[in-house]
């Protein structure tokens, strides 16, 4: 047994946890929302915190994304509370209703690398929607811990040093009940992750930082799979979308450039695209060079999207 084997032995019971955003009205629509977001998951995550491990979780706006280790009937009392908090924010902004539908989908993760797998899958999330962001920079998660000692040295106040009146304004609550000693990241306007995540152990799951660099920035495949479980809508850049059909040629077809494809075999590679990696018409053409026209016919754009383009 590796040491990641054993740390995730000792994990025990490990979640992923996902709201699902595809039907979802936008939940935080600008910073200061997101910030609340934040402070919403560090509250919840304080009065779990001797029964649960959360290793990394991601704030989107209208989603959220957690991983954690704790026994399956916790996962129900977690999501309420989440949801009842949410529910009372947006009801003081009159926004109830942007909340309708709202629920949580949770996925036993059963072996190792599935877990190292679901873990940049979260932490990547984020910059897949911020073109200014990275999965290194996204600001809305821990993902910016993983791997990153300077984030440890980031000025914090702990909440003890608080005031009642400063945790309520924070937490947007009467009272506060919580336990851990979450550290208040005075320049943010939030908690700190790593003061109720544990980075460190999720860290010990990778055999090192390479490895988990490794994960985060070539695992499309993988990736593509974990969007389809979810339900999520997930897009690729060209470089990562290459580097998936670019495997995808070698191995099936024994070509290396996919632009020199047949006819017959780029539209079998177009369909893949589209269907498994959630391409674009225009992405599809730039990577195969497939005529426009083609692409038309195998995938027909929307009524709306035609008009949008006559509008132009």
């Amino acid at each position: 047994m590796t040491a990641q084997e054993y740390e995730f032995y000792e994990l025990g019971p490990v979640w992923h946890m996902c709201s699902n955003g595809t039907h979802q009205y936008a939940i935080f629509r600008n910073r200061d929302e997101l910030i609340y977001g934040m402070n919403l998951v560090a509250l919840t995550a304080s009065n779990y915190i001797d029964e649960m491990k959360m290793l990394t979780f991601e704030v989107m706006s209208n989603h959220f994304h957690f991983v954690v280790a704790c026994k399956e009937e916790l996962l129900k009392q977690f999501e309420n509370e989440i949801t009842k908090k949410l529910h009372r924010y947006l009801a003081q902004q009159n926004r109830v209703s942007d909340l309708k539908g709202f629920s949580f989908k949770n996925f036993r993760i059963s072996d190792l690398k599935y877990l190292q797998t679901v873990i940049c899958y979260t932490n990547r999330n984020g910059y897949l929607v911020d073109n200014n962001s990275t999965p290194f920079t996204y600001p809305w998660g821990a993902n910016s811990y993983f791997f990153n000692p300077s984030a440890q040295w980031e000025p914090a106040v702990d909440i003890s040093e608080l005031s009642i009146a400063k945790i309520r304004s924070i937490f947007k609550i009467r009272e506060y009940k919580g336990k851990g000693n979450l550290k208040f990241l005075t320049h943010k306007g939030y908690f700190s992750p790593a003061s109720f995540c544990h980075i460190q152990l999720a860290e010990k799951l990778y055999r090192d930082a390479r490895h988990y660099f490794s994960l985060i920035s070539r695992q499309v495949e993988s990736y593509s799979q974990i969007a389809k479980e979810l339900g999520d809508s997930i897009y690729y850049t060209d470089e990562e979308m290459f580097s998936a059909i670019y495997n995808h040629c070698v191995k099936k077809y024994d070509v290396k450039n996919p632009s020199l494809l047949g006819r017959n075999d780029k539209i079998e590679v177009a369909k893949m695209m589209k269907y498994d990696f959630n391409a674009n018409n225009a992405q599809i053409m730039r990577l195969l060079k497939i005529d426009e026209r083609i692409l038309d016919e195998l995938f027909p754009k929307s009524s709306s999207q035609i008009l949008k383009k006559d509008l132009r």
